[in-house]
């Protein structure tokens, strides 16, 4: 080897040293990726043992997207130099990482042979935490760009930089121009501003803070926000602020209205002349008004330490707690009546309309009552029972000695009728006639007046037995057969074979031919009745349709009632069958006696009625 070659060798040697001392990574090559030179730091980047060389192989088996290799290789040539070019790079392991590319296009070579040479650094970890970053960025931007909460970043000075402007468009009316730069203190409403001035002086020692406040509107009206701060540090300064508000204005708005509404509830509470209670299921009182406290006679610390069964006679405890169990499943209130005992040991009937509420403060349900004092009431129901009872008898009395001169007139005008009609003339007989028919008529309404009294006695209750509902039907249709035709009238019969139930006959038998009579009586003549049965759930109906002469409204309100007599003398439709009024009123208390319910409907004068009654089902 001559000297000049030897040099050369030496200075290659030098070379290599100085390269494969470097922390970046050195090569040289050709544009078709084949190396020609390269450090000892392509191994360690690639994961390679330091001893394997390289040269000679291609670079692109390296390259882990061919479109980005090509991109590299085109403005290489075109500018003849790349800096700062990201290249994804895969590992013979299979890793990747990423790789930061300055190089340039040399000649070299006896031939001008084109080559390109450069460094790579391994950026990797630098790429990742800028991608990172990145996409942290992008999250945050889609977040604050679709929040309603305001989110704004404040500087140290608490001067806006940065606002989500969509939210402060949406919300306050405001532009992003219109707001960057500002301080906090610009948009807080004058009396909240050094309330938030404390709250963010507390919210620096402890690094965050919570405080609702108002904030302009560009408009000119405040809004209710809740702000929630966290405060940045640098070098353990304060460097600035992230606060993110929402809206609670609608929230701010029902805690007012909730506010007056228990203002108007307390006044109400404590102004009401009926007692108002709370207890808790147990019945330990909570709370009460001042009309209750008047009403038993205690003070407000003696009732406190008292039981609501303490205050009420053991006859009601069974009654009470089946309507506090049967309350927890209902909603609307129950209504009923009890006796309270006053502190002087007094008793006092009232009237409760009592309800169950859930309390989440507390246990979780709490009982409420409004009590109303009902002595005078009661005094007058008794006396109206007394006066009730005192008619009743005085009828009960005036019908039986009604009934013996009742018996000796008919009855001697019927002796009279019977062995002196061929000494009398015509006319004697006709009003001797007139006068047993009087006394049959006076019979019946004494024999009326005789059961309104024993249905009116509190201890009247009808003796049930089993009996064929169908069979009374037909046999009281039956029994009116003569009156029917001699008004020529239709009668159709829908009904079941047998409806078997517990009833009193005699007394369903004369609602059945009551209700009949009285629908021949008002039908005309030549007109229809259709009776019909239908069974309901625990229910039979029986309805009675007619084609006559209808009810107008006022007349509706009153055929229930006693002596609800409707006169129809005049109208050309009478049978000469007077009533006295009670027929209707008796059949009512009868039905409703068994448990049943009676009533009608009609459109109208002439256009018919329909009388209605239910019997409960008895199968037992």
């Amino acid at each position: 080897m001559d000297i000049k070659n030897k040099k050369a060798v030496i200075s290659q040697e030098k070379l290599q040293e100085i390269i494969n001392n470097l922390d970046v990574v050195y090569f040289k090559g050709e544009l078709n990726g084949k190396l020609l030179i390269h450090n000892t730091a392509l191994n360690r980047v690639l994961g390679i043992d330091s001893s394997i060389d390289l040269t000679g192989s291609s670079s692109s088996q390296f390259f882990s997207d061919p479109e980005v290799q090509q991109n590299y290789y085109d403005e290489l040539e075109k500018n003849r130099f790349v800096k700062d070019f990201i290249m994804k790079i895969k590992k013979p392991d299979g890793s990747t990482l990423y790789i930061q590319i300055n190089s340039h296009l040399i000649k070299e070579g006896e031939e001008d042979s084109i080559l390109v040479e450069g460094t790579a650094t391994d950026v990797t970890e630098k790429f990742m935490l800028e991608q990172n970053l990145k996409e942290t960025e992008k999250k945050f931007n889609l977040i604050s760009d679709n929040a309603n909460d305001l989110i704004a970043i404040l500087n140290k000075d608490f001067k806006h930089e940065f606002i989500n402007k969509n939210a402060y468009s949406n919300v306050l009316g405001y532009t992003e121009d219109e707001v960057i730069g500002k301080l906090v203190r610009d948009f807080t409403h004058p009396d909240d501003i050094k309330r938030i001035s404390k709250a963010i002086k507390r919210g620096l020692l402890r690094g965050e803070m919570l405080e609702e406040f108002r904030i302009k509107h560009k408009n000119g009206h405040y809004i209710w926000v809740e702000t929630k701060g966290s405060f940045l540090k640098k070098k353990g300064e304060i460097s600035g602020a992230i606060f993110i508000s929402r809206d609670i204005t609608d929230k701010k708005e029902a805690e007012q209205r909730l506010k007056e509404s228990e203002n108007k509830y307390r006044t109400l509470f404590e102004s009401s002349t009926d007692g108002i209670y709370s207890t808790d299921m147990e019945g330990k009182f909570i709370e009460f008004n001042e009309a209750f406290l008047k009403m038993l006679g205690y003070s407000r610390v003696e009732l406190l330490t008292k039981n609501n069964r303490q205050i009420t006679p053991s006859k009601w405890y069974d009654i009470e707690d089946e309507i506090t169990f049967t309350q927890l499943s209902e909603e609307e209130s129950k209504i009923y009546e009890k006796e309270l005992i006053r502190k002087d040991g007094s008793i006092i009937p009232v009237s409760v309309r009592f309800w169950i509420l859930q309390d989440e403060q507390s246990d979780p349900y709490r009982i409420w009552a409004i009590v109303r004092d009902i002595t005078e009431r009661k005094q007058i129901e008794y006396e109206l029972k007394e006066i009730n009872r005192l008619k009743s008898e005085f009828l009960r009395r005036a019908s039986h000695e009604l009934k013996t001169p009742l018996v000796s007139v008919k009855g001697f005008s019927e002796l009279i009728l019977s062995k002196y009609s061929e000494d009398l003339n015509p006319n004697m007989i006709s009003n001797l006639e007139e006068i047993n028919k009087g006394c049959e008529r006076l019979q019946d309404i004494i024999n009326n007046l005789l059961q309104t009294s024993k249905l009116e006695a509190s201890e009247f209750k009808p003796k049930l037995e089993r009996e064929d509902l169908s069979f009374l039907i037909n046999y009281c249709v039956e029994e009116l057969h003569p009156l029917v035709a001699k008004r020529e009238h239709s009668i159709n019969l829908e009904i079941q074979d047998t409806i078997i139930t517990k009833f009193e006959k005699e007394e369903i038998h004369d609602v059945i031919s009551n209700l009949l009579i009285n629908a021949i009586k008002y039908t005309p003549p030549k007109g229809w009745i259709d009776i019909k049965t239908e069974i309901l759930e625990d229910y039979v109906a029986v309805s009675i349709k007619d084609n006559g002469i209808g009810f107008t409204e006022e007349e509706k309100n009153k055929i229930f009632q006693q002596f609800g007599k409707i006169e129809r003398y005049g109208q050309g439709i009478d049978l000469g069958i007077d009533g006295s009024g009670l027929g209707l009123y008796i059949s009512k208390k009868i039905v409703e006696s068994h448990g049943g319910k009676i009533w009608m409907e009609s459109e109208g004068r002439n256009k018919g009625s329909t009388f209605y009654f239910s019997l409960p089902l008895i199968k037992d």
